[in-house]
């Protein structure tokens, strides 16, 4: 069952992505690739679970419901997205763009996936490092014993004597690894201890190797230069619990850690794009994602703060006083629309 889970954890997401980004990006300039696919796709898997979670907090459905609720909706999702990638590509073959670009040596490239190699072993087997005030697995496994969503206490096992806030029920990522936990019958702290992390890492290394080709374009040497810089920031930041390569690497399962490694970085790369027109629906997926599995205020998170920061930042580049401030810099060309 462990590896079909990681079949469907590399296709699935994929899928669903492609077929969205097929819808939202018509054009046919405008390529479908894979790392962005995954991610949107592994969003929109968010964003299901998190309505089912929703479902299961206020609306009292039993997790066995929620598990055959999750299979309609993955199975319809999965049959549209395949049909709209299957009449792209009758039409526009090549906006899927499967495989990173070709050329240049291997030698960098074959550093960075050992680099990876080497990380994703470590991390599925090295025993989980515990993280002070994390349940996670607690809590999954209290979802299952009572069948339903938020009835025991995870720490107690008896019914909760007192409500729980708001905010911290809406939170839907114990429910989403409960689901996927129980459909495939993966014991639940193997599942979220040393699997999910796997899965993490690679969309962290999918987020940066965009933002790479959107800082670098086609060359190959800089971008495998720059991801070979990211996978050693891990592993030399990963003894301090507020470093990245801390939660890449010892806490990857954790709401804060996707934010931090996957959700932050790519709603960057979305909005450093020239089209922000293309990219706003990819950014608001990032802040819907981080309201659903991070204790924010209100739902207000660091996606949305940094989306506000680009903004304001892109209306003053446009100004015409910023122009003409910067057109006296000397030796810098005015560029012009």
């Amino acid at each position: 069952m462990i590896i079909l889970l990681w079949l469907l954890l590399a296709a699935v997401p994929w899928l669903i992505g492609a077929g969205v980004l097929a819808v939202l990006y018509r054009k046919p300039a405008s390529p479908v690739r894979m790392t962005d696919a995954w991610i949107t796709g592994g969003l929109c898997c968010i964003g299901v679970a998190e309505v089912l979670h929703l479902l299961g907090t206020f609306g009292q459905l039993p997790l066995s419901r929620l598990v055959l609720l999750w299979h309609g909706v993955m199975a319809v999702l999965c049959i549209a997205a395949l049909l709209l990638v299957a009449l792209t590509c009758r039409k526009q073959k090549e906006r899927f763009q499967i495989l990173p670009e070709r050329g240049g040596s291997f030698v960098l490239p074959g550093i960075f996936l050992l680099m990876v190699l080497i990380q994703t072993v470590y991390v599925y087997c090295m025993p989980a490092v515990a993280t002070a005030g994390d349940i996670t697995a607690e809590t999954l496994h209290s979802f299952q014993a009572a069948d339903g969503i938020y009835l025991v206490n995870p720490l107690t096992g008896q019914a909760y004597t007192q409500g729980l806030s708001l905010r911290y029920r809406i939170l839907g990522l114990p429910t989403l690894y409960t689901i996927l936990a129980t459909a495939f019958q993966v014991e639940g702290t193997l599942f979220v201890q040393n699997l999910i992390p796997v899965v993490v890492l690679a969309g962290t290394y999918m987020v940066y190797y965009r933002l790479a080709r959107l800082l670098f374009g086609n060359d190959l040497r800089k971008k495998y230069l720059f991801l070979i810089l990211v996978a050693l920031i891990f592993w030399c930041g990963e003894g301090a619990v507020w470093l990245d390569g801390y939660g890449a690497l010892h806490s990857a399962w954790l709401g804060t850690s996707i934010r931090n490694l996957i959700l932050l970085p790519y709603a960057l790369s979305l909005g450093l794009e020239k089209d922000l027109r293309h990219t706003w629906p990819g950014m608001l997926l990032c802040v819907l994602a981080e309201a659903s599995i991070c204790w924010t205020f209100n739902g207000l998170g660091l996606c949305l703060a940094l989306l506000v920061i680009l903004a304001v930042l892109d209306q003053i580049g446009s100004s015409g006083w910023f122009r003409r401030l910067t057109s006296r810099i000397p030796g810098r060309k005015e560029e012009r629309p």
